[in-house]
């Protein structure tokens, strides 16, 4: 997960609530043991165990279950996708995932 969201924080613009330039981890990553409040955020990846980490995706005021295994961030990860695809027009916050844009929806298509 360390290397998605830090890549994703280096290529979101940096927004002045969040100095540390973490933009993606403060926005879109919540992690245990904070409470998944699904009222503030539109969408989010929430890590809900450490050990063995399983991670479930916040989508508006619902959580969505992903199998679990080793397979379950990457299977979040592709979930989120497809919801930013469908549901955000190809759209993660101000940058585009699709083919002008970062190019990370062409996993699913």
């Amino acid at each position: 997960m360390h290397c998605i969201a830090t890549y994703l924080d280096s290529h979101l613009p940096r927004n002045p609530m969040y100095p540390e330039g973490r933009t993606f981890t403060t926005q879109y990553f919540v992690q245990t043991p904070s409470k998944a409040d699904t009222k503030k955020k539109e969408y989010a990846l929430f890590q809900s165990s450490i050990h063995p980490p399983h991670f479930k995706l916040l989508v508006g005021e619902e959580v969505w279950e992903v199998s679990k295994g080793r397979n379950n961030l990457f299977h979040t990860l592709i979930l989120l996708l497809y919801y930013l695809r469908e549901e955000q027009h190809g759209m993660l916050g101000p940058v585009n995932l699709g083919p002008t844009g970062l190019n990370l929806t062409w996993i699913i298509s």
